[in-house]
Formats: C-alpha cells, sequence, structure tokens
C-alpha cells in the first residue's frame, strides 16, 4: 500500500515538475527565437560593412584590369558569407552569382578606382529565410538540450523528495488512518527526530494527540453509554421514554398480533406543580411512575409519554382483561401520595384504542386512544374510556365547523335577526334583540364553539357593530329604539371590553343609552372581579345592563344586590306553565317583586301563549318578549309599528307550533 501511495506521488511530482518546466521552456521560445535572429541580422549588417572595407577594393582591381575571372572570384568568395545567397556587379564588367532569393535584405555598394572614376555597382542580397531559419535551428537545439537536463534536474529532484519529505508523510499518514480508539494500545511506529523541522513537529502533535485519545477514551465509552442511556429513557421517571414507546409500538405492529394502547392523562397535577412547585411536581411524577409499574402488570409496556402523559401497551385486545387492568389503575389512585411531608391525591383519565379493531397503524392508534382519554376527562375524569367512533366523527364534525366558522367570519357570512320587546302596558315595541344567525348550524351549536375556540371575541364585535349600525338607522328614520345585544363571558372578562364598547358607540354617534348588554349569571360568576369592573364602567357610561335568563343560573342574592344592573330577564322555562301551574305562578311572581324591590325593570321571555301574556300584565311585569308577540326576523320584515294589543286569541295557535324553537 505504501508502495503504492509513493509510486503515485511521485508520479504526481514529476509530472508536475515536468510540466511547469517545460511551460516555462515553451515560454521562453519566442523570446529565444527572436534573439537569435536578431543576433543573426546584426551579422548580416557586420558583413556589409566586411565588403565595404575587404572586397571593394579588390573587386575594383579585377574589373580595371578587366579581368572577369578574377572578378567572378570575387564575387564566389563573397556568397560565402553567412546568409549572403546573391552577388552582382553592374558596370564594364557585368557579372552574377547565385540566386536572387524572394525575402531578401539587399545591399548596394558603388565601384570606384583609384583615380575615382565609377567601374559600376555591387549588389549584394541576404536570405531573410535563411536567418528564420537559422534561429529557428537554434532555438530547437537549445530547447532538447535544456530538456535533457530538466529531465535529469526532475529525477534528481523527484529523488531527494522522496527520500527527505514524501517517505516520512506517507508513514504519517499510514500512522493517522490507523488513529482508532479500538487500537490505542498498539505501539507507535512512527518516531521524531530531535532536529524540530516541521516534519517533526508534525508527527510530535501525532504522538500527542494518540496519547490524549487514548487518555480520554474511557470517558468517551463513559459518554457514549449515558447518551444511549438518555436517547431510551426518561430522565425524570426512568421509565422509557417517548421515542422507546413508539420503537416498541412499531415493533408490535410488525407482528400483525392483537394489542391495546392506553394513553393515561393524570387529574389535578397542573394544580400540583403550579401551587407547590416543580419540585413537588417532580417527584409526584417519580412516584407516579413506580405506581404505575406496580399496577400495570408485567404484561404491559409502561412509557413517560411526556409531561403528566403516560402510554402502556398491553398484549391482548380482550375487553374484559383490558377493563380488568383499567380498573386496578383507577382504583390504585385512590391512594394518596405522600410527598415531602405533602398528602396529594391525584386521579388518571384513560383512553383506550385497539389495535386492529379501531386503528392499523401507529399514529392512528395513538390519536384514537388520545381521543377517548379527552372524552374520559370531559365525562368527569377518574375513568377509562374505549374509543368510540361516533366521538372521533363528532371531533372531526367539529374542527370542520370551526373552519367553516373562521372562513366565515372572514367572507362575513353571518346575519342578524331582531326580535321586539313590548311593553307591558303601551302594547308599542321599545327594543329589539339582535340574534345571531348563520347558514351552517343552529346557535346552540356554533355559539358554544365559538366560545371554546375563542372566535367568539371578533365574532362578538361583529354583532356589536351591525347593531349599533342598526340602531343608528332606527334613529336616523324617526324610530329610536334600544337594541339589545348579548354578551359572552370572554367577552365580559377582557379587561378593555367596556373601552371597545365606548369605542364604537362613538364611532356610530349613538348615546349610551341606545344601547342595552344581555349578560348572563353564569359569565358573571366565571370572573367576579374583571365582570363587575366592566358592568360598573360601562353602567357609568350610560349602557343599560340586563341580566339575561335570571333564575338558572348560580348567582347569590348578596351577588345580585352588587349588580349595577337595569333589568332582569326572567327565563322562558319559568314562564312556560305559570298558565297551568300555581307553583310556577307562584316562583315568577316572587321573582317580579324581588326584582321591584332592587329597583329593577322586568323582562318575561318565552311568551308564546295568550295566557301567559295576559298573566305576565297582571304580576306587574314591564316588557315582553316571545313567539306569540313576534319571532326573530330580519330587519326588513319587523313591524315596528305594531302593537300587540292587535293580536287576536287565534294568535296563540299560531305560536304554538313553534314555541320549540330556539333563540
Amino acid at each position: 500500500m505504501i508502495k503504492h501511495q509513493k509510486a503515485k506521488l511521485s508520479r504526481r511530482l514529476m509530472l508536475s515538475s515536468l510540466s511547469l518546466s517545460f511551460l516555462m521552456m515553451v515560454m521562453l521560445i519566442p523570446v529565444q527565437y527572436f534573439m537569435d535572429k536578431k543576433e543573426a541580422e546584426n551579422g548580416v549588417a557586420a558583413t556589409s560593412t566586411q565588403i565595404v572595407q575587404g572586397y571593394l577594393p579588390t573587386l575594383a582591381a579585377a574589373i580595371w584590369n578587366f579581368d572577369p575571372d578574377r572578378t567572378r572570384l570575387n564575387l564566389q568568395n563573397l556568397i560565402q558569407q553567412p546568409f549572403a545567397a546573391y552577388a552582382a556587379v553592374n558596370g564594364d564588367i557585368a557579372l552574377t552569382v547565385g540566386v536572387k532569393p524572394v525575402n531578401s535584405i539587399d545591399f548596394q555598394y558603388p565601384i570606384v578606382a583609384d583615380n575615382g572614376s565609377n567601374l559600376g555597382q555591387l549588389s549584394v542580397s541576404f536570405d531573410k529565410d535563411a536567418i528564420s531559419q537559422y534561429a529557428w535551428n537554434k532555438v530547437r537545439s537549445a530547447f532538447w538540450t535544456l530538456s535533457i537536463y530538466t529531465l535529469l534536474l526532475a529525477g534528481l529532484l523527484l529523488w531527494l523528495v522522496q527520500k527527505v519529505v514524501t517517505r516520512r508523510l506517507l508513514r504519517l499518514s499510514q500512522f493517522a488512518q490507523g488513529l482508532r480508539l479500538d487500537n490505542l494500545e498498539t505501539t507507535p511506529t512512527i518516531y521524531f527526530k530531535h532536529s524540530q523541522d516541521e516534519l517533526d513537529h508534525l508527527t510530535k502533535n501525532l504522538l500527542d494527540m494518540r496519547n490524549q485519545l487514548a487518555a480520554d477514551r474511557n470517558e468517551l465509552k463513559r459518554f457514549e453509554t449515558e447518551l444511549a442511556r438518555r436517547a431510551s429513557e426518561d430522565q425524570l421517571t426512568g421509565l422509557p421514554n417517548r421515542f422507546s414507546f413508539l420503537e416498541a409500538l412499531y415493533r408490535q405492529l410488525e407482528t400483525d398480533a392483537q394489542f391495546s394502547l392506553m394513553f393515561l392523562d393524570l387529574d389535578g397535577f397542573k394544580k400540583v406543580n403550579d401551587g407547590l412547585g416543580h419540585s413537588i411536581g417532580d417527584e409526584l411524577l417519580k412516584k407516579t411512575a413506580q405506581r404505575l409499574k406496580e399496577l400495570g402488570g408485567e404484561c404491559s409496556f409502561l412509557a413517560r409519554y411526556g409531561g403528566d402523559e403516560f402510554v402502556i401497551l398491553v398484549n391482548q385486545a380482550c375487553e374484559e382483561s383490558i377493563k380488568a387492568i383499567a380498573d386496578r389503575l383507577t382504583e390504585g389512585f385512590s391512594r394518596p401520595f405522600h410527598v415531602a411531608g405533602n398528602v396529594l391525591y391525584l386521579s388518571v383519565s384513560i383512553g383506550i384504542a385497539r389495535h386492529p379493531e379501531d386503528a392499523d397503524n401507529g399514529e392512528e392508534l395513538i390519536q384514537r386512544a388520545d381521543v377517548a382519554m379527552y372524552q374520559a376527562k370531559n365525562l368527569g375524569r377518574s375513568r377509562y374510556l374505549f374509543f368510540d367512533q361516533c366521538i372521533y366523527d363528532n371531533m372531526r364534525l367539529k374542527l370542520s365547523m370551526e373552519e367553516q366558522l373562521r372562513k366565515s367570519l372572514e367572507q362575513k357570512d353571518f346575519t342578524l335577526v331582531y326580535q321586539p320587546i313590548y311593553n307591558t302596558h303601551s302594547g308599542k315595541i321599545v327594543s329589539a334583540e339582535a340574534l345571531l344567525r348563520w347558514p351552517y348550524g343552529s346557535p346552540d351549536v356554533f355559539i358554544p364553539l365559538a366560545e371554546e375556540t375563542g372566535l367568539i371575541l371578533p365574532l362578538g364585535l361583529w354583532v356589536l357593530e351591525e347593531a349599533l349600525a342598526q340602531a343608528k338607522r332606527w334613529q336616523d328614520a324617526g324610530t329610536p329604539l334600544v337594541v339589545s345585544v348579548n354578551v359572552s363571558h370572554s367577552q365580559l372578562h377582557q379587561p378593555s371590553f367596556a373601552d371597545k364598547v365606548c369605542e364604537r358607540l362613538q364611532k356610530c354617534g349613538l348615546e349610551p343609552s341606545i344601547l342595552q348588554l344581555e349578560i348572563t349569571e353564569t359569565a358573571l360568576m366565571e370572573d367576579w372581579q374583571v365582570s363587575i369592573a366592566n358592568i360598573q364602567k360601562l353602567r357609568d357610561m350610560g349602557v343599560r345592563i340586563a341580566l339575561d335568563d335570571f333564575g338558572t343560573g348560580y348567582s347569590s342574592l348578596s351577588h345580585l344586590q352588587q349588580l349595577p344592573l337595569d333589568c332582569l330577564k326572567i327565563d322562558k322555562s319559568f314562564m312556560a306553565r305559570i298558565h297551568e301551574s300555581p307553583r310556577d305562578m307562584a316562583l315568577v311572581q316572587a321573582l317580579v317583586e324581588l326584582a321591584k324591590a332592587l329597583s329593577l325593570k322586568v323582562v318575561a321571555e318565552g311568551i308564546e301563549y295568550e295566557e301567559q301574556m295576559l298573566l305576565a300584565r297582571t304580576l306587574g311585569i314591564h316588557y315582553l318578549q316571545g313567539f306569540f308577540l313576534a319571532k326573530p326576523q330580519p330587519v326588513a320584515q319587523l313591524e315596528l309599528n305594531r302593537s300587540f294589543a292587535a293580536l287576536s286569541h287565534g294568535a296563540s295557535a299560531s305560536a304554538q307550533g313553534v314555541h320549540n324553537g330556539t333563540r
């Protein structure tokens, strides 16, 4: 291997040296050629001087004596000069020697006798092509000579580099290739001299690196072991982590056997974690993991999925067996946990999905078990629930409806209808309640979904703006009506809600008294302090406040006394049977007396029969609202000038068919 590398490196070095040398010689060829050509041309100039000094006197004597043979001999001697190719005499004697070249350098000399008489003219021509050929021949000779010397020098240089550098580099390369953690015990095959040149420094550094690697080998092995453990184990509880669980799940799926997945979530853990601190929460998770190990059984694979969620793989899908394990788990959490002097109680909600009955792949199996677990939480916690396809379909339908709600909010697909509220004594419309409608679902379905997803906030502002805009149109038309708008608990719990209402009123140019906000008891009780602050601020502005569905919530009389209200709206469930039940009649009468004692106006909802209307007037209720009087209708269909006194007794029959409709 080393010989092969050495030969390869030597060839590269030789080729590089030769290529560089020949490149330099090729670059010098034109220079050398022009230098040699210039030297030859200078020789021609020197020859022309010699002709004047040496040949012309003897040639003139031969012509003076009219000696043609001697003249020819002189001309023949003349063209023997370098590069001379042609000589001719024109005068008393006319002679020509040689052939005149095509590309020549020509010289003319006058031939003068000793007495000064003109004997003729001498013409001499030098061959320029011969000069160029001479220069090329000289360059060619020098090139081959330099090539031989270059080859010899390259070979000598190659030998020296191979001897001094290459062999040492190859040894260092082989040593570096062999540096592995599994052969650090072998004795090094290289050494360095004390001359401390660059290669010796490199050798010493490599040996130091090998020694350092050998010293750190055990530490690296320990790190590898620790990393492998951390990759598959939860650091807090010591249980397998999510990655290990997924590996076990997909291994189980490859067997095509029936099994079950149990998804567990601790009920009440967040309160412990937030109330007592994360350190107590971590200790509680450790004890929870230990208890799950005890309760899960040997036929199960237990892992921590994340946070306070755990998963259990059970190697069977028999419903009775799974129920037995789930019962054991839920009952096992009835015992308290003792953590740092605290006695803590937790329960567990469990969702169960079976393979292949509920899902045939890992992702769907986890999803379905998770869905079942959340459904178990919604049903009251501390229980288990098998995956139900109907529940899953309802959840998907809910997600689809949420998406449609968002699109409808962007595209303004919602509309408002208005249900008039009549003054009991005058029989005239005094206000109208704005009710939201959606073409893709009933209010009983989409409004709770909007509250759950937070869409009720932008939707509620849209309703408020639309209702105020309609109130402005009624006012401009000369029929001013109080517009009543329902407020959700999410809106009421926003600290800036009162400011937003004020901003919309100012934008429409309406007095605050034109607006009545209807608030339920349940919405008030969820966050009393923020709710009462918003209500008080709105009431101080002049906005009317009505307590809707009075009697169905959880507010106490002390709370009712603190609320800055204008009126109470008695829920239709109390009004439904007052014409049939003396007990219901007495209850409504008590509510009316309570409202009057608090100086509040009373609105009776759900008036669907004439008897209810007449009894409401007898009880002294101030305002009436219901299908008997008017159904919720678009603005264009409202009869704002109609009095309910004009209603006949036959109207009761028409209202009876719609008394089950929703608001």
